[in-house]
């Protein structure tokens, strides 16, 4: 009878082992030596090859860094991609207090590495007047004509109505504002003589962003 208690308790001894190797067999003694009962020792030596394993680390909070599409923090303006998609790109909003200051950075387009990248702008140069407050915006472009069935016509809507609502909530000092709650009225004043104007809107970027 001793033989075989003898025998069962080898093979438990093995299969602990073959669990968690020898280096673990050996912490595992060390635990059970401390006073820790073999259950809860079997436990840390688990754990601890576990974390060693995998190379982790005790670590605080981890910025996993922001979303592939969508409105996220901070000031942005959108471009054009090669797949007709608007993405949005991220631009210092120092010397600007504004959200109709946005538009200069639109004009200035793209920088190297974002045109490398396949992203083109639709806006171009003409007279643009941001109004509005709070989470309604209106921006009149003078002498532009906009027909809403061209593609071109309503991602150069959305670069605006996208990088204007972005602005607003950055700019905004209450911090109230959440710039996809931002709606904004795209008027164009057509030339003299030219089709008609068009006031197209209220959009919010999600709108162009599907």
């Amino acid at each position: 009878m001793k033989g075989f208690v003898r025998f069962a308790g080898l093979v438990r001894l093995v299969r602990l082992v073959r669990l968690v190797g020898f280096v673990g067999f050996v912490r595992f003694v060390r635990f059970v030596r401390r006073g820790v009962s073999p259950g809860r020792g079997l436990c840390l030596v688990a754990a601890a090859l576990v974390l060693t394993g995998c190379g982790v680390r005790p670590t605080g909070v981890v910025d996993a860094g922001e979303p592939a599409s969508g409105l996220t923090k901070g000031l942005r303006i959108y471009f054009v991609s090669e797949t007709g998609r608007l993405e949005g790109v991220t631009r210092s909003g120092e010397g600007f207090d504004e959200p109709g200051a946005v538009i200069k950075l639109l004009l200035s387009g793209p920088d190297e590495s974002e045109q490398r990248a396949g992203l083109t702008n639709l806006v171009r140069g003409g007279q643009y007047d941001v109004t509005g407050s709070g989470d309604r915006l209106t921006v009149r472009i003078v002498d532009m004509a906009l027909d809403p069935a061209s593609v071109n016509d309503r991602n150069f809507t959305g670069q605006l109505v996208c990088s204007l609502a972005r602005a607003q909530a950055v700019f905004d000092k209450s911090g109230r504002t959440r710039p996809d709650d931002v709606r904004v009225t795209v008027r164009a004043i057509a030339p003299e003589g030219v089709r008609q104007d068009e006031e197209l809107g209220p959009y919010v970027c999600s709108d162009f962003l599907k």
